[in-house]
């Protein structure tokens, strides 16, 4: 898989170990927290850039890490944060 935010992806994935669940919530709450940079302290645009990478591959997106889900639910969580990311633009 050819990410070049490799690292931010692997951020989004490791913060899985802790959510509650993959819900439209829990990702506006991921994203308030990268837009804050609070855990996710490379700012939105590197984590939203790493998500649309990995979502356009076929390869898997948790090949470093594995969550406590699966890959098509993991699939399916990035893109929710991607949306939220999308609806918070232009970020400051």
């Amino acid at each position: 898989m050819t990410i070049d935010h490799r690292a931010e992806l692997n951020s989004v994935i490791y913060g899985l170990f802790r959510a509650p669940g993959l819900t439209r919530e829990v990702a506006a709450s991921m994203v308030e927290a990268m837009l804050v940079r609070e855990y996710f302290v490379d700012g939105p645009e590197a984590y939203s850039r790493a998500i649309a990478q990995a979502l356009a591959q076929s390869d898997p997106v948790t090949a470093d890490i594995e969550p406590p889900y699966g890959e098509t639910e993991v699939r399916a969580f990035l893109h929710l944060v991607h949306e939220e990311l999308e609806r918070h633009k232009p970020w400051t």
